[in-house]
């Protein structure tokens, strides 16, 4: 994505954010509030979006208690601007919610999840910040891949680092299937025995063993040649960067984060940088329960310290 200024004259060369992982109650929401309570405070045109659209609930975390428009409203044409659905809050960012509770509103056909794809990308802010819901549905994977910096938020608990790991993996395998899809930016470059070539390493046989991208880098070697590059450079650009939430102990997270990165590079050909930890913090707690940010009542305080270093990790903010 190009860089580009933002309204205070700072270079913004990552302007989309997304808050994934596949395990829920990890802190996902409460991320991505005091993520954008953060950058609006730093100045930044700054909008949250709410994409668990079965069970949105962002706008508790900003104070928001009642939503005229959600998106649900903007897929169905109600609404015929995204940007017109959006809400201020008390917190100098702005908020489009998720969908209702209205029954299969998670699952969106592709043509209306391509719709908003297409329409999150012309929002007139410095950052939109994505806060997904806690599976590996194609939805959320694809909403996942549309960011410009990805992060994935685990604890050291182990059901939560193997289903981020498992996310990681599953979100790489839906960026090489989706790789000519019409969101994107390789699709005119189409080549029918290289798709073919993917879908027969995400959908193997069930008696094979897990397979590496590396061995699907050779053999695209020696059956595509033309699509090495390509494919190469699609893995190579695919890089979510991790948070470890509730990290108490320096040790177990710097085993957890090596273990991590060491499997990642060994079976996805891949680097994970780590953007973050945030220790376990009484004011994280209360944020959570009083439904006020934390980064808001306290700009100096242990979720800032860790946003800060997301922002300098990951956004590369100048």
């Amino acid at each position: 994505m190009a860089t580009k200024a933002s309204s205070n004259n700072k270079l913004v060369p990552r302007r989309i954010i997304a808050v994934g992982g596949a395990k829920g109650g990890v802190g996902k929401s409460l991320l991505a509030a005091n993520l954008g309570v953060y950058l609006a405070n730093h100045g930044y045109r700054t909008v949250v979006i709410d994409l668990d659209l079965g069970a949105a609930n962002l706008h508790l975390y900003l104070g928001v208690w009642a939503l005229k428009f959600r998106i649900n409203d903007y897929l169905d044409k109600k609404v015929d601007d995204l940007d017109r659905i959006s809400v201020p809050t008390d917190y100098g960012l702005r908020l489009i919610g998720g969908g209702s509770s209205r029954l299969g509103s998670a699952n969106l056909p592709f043509a209306r999840k391509l719709k908003l794809m297409r329409a999150i990308r012309k929002i007139d802010a410095d950052y939109v910040i994505l806060d997904l819901g806690g599976d590996t549905s194609y939805n959320i994977l694809d909403f996942f891949l549309l960011a410009d910096l990805p992060l994935v938020l685990t604890t050291c608990d182990p059901a939560a680092y193997l289903d981020a790991y498992t996310f990681i993996k599953m979100a790489l395998y839906r960026r090489l299937v989706r790789l000519f899809g019409p969101e994107s930016i390789y699709r005119r470059f189409r080549d029918q025995g290289l798709m073919s070539l993917i879908k027969a390493f995400v959908e193997p046989d069930q008696t094979e063993s897990p397979r590496k991208i590396s061995e699907l880098l050779d053999q695209t070697r020696i059956q595509v040649p033309h699509c090495q590059n390509l494919v190469e450079t699609a893995i190579t650009q695919y890089q979510p960067h991790l948070v470890v939430n509730m990290a108490d102990d320096p040790n177990e997270v710097q085993d957890l984060v090596q273990r991590m990165q060491k499997v990642s590079q060994r079976v996805l050909s891949i680097q994970i940088p780590l953007a973050a930890t945030i220790p376990t913090h009484g004011g994280i707690a209360r944020s959570a329960h009083d439904l006020k940010p934390e980064v808001d009542r306290n700009p100096y305080g242990v979720m800032a310290r860790a946003i800060r270093r997301i922002v300098k990790n990951g956004v590369y903010e100048n």
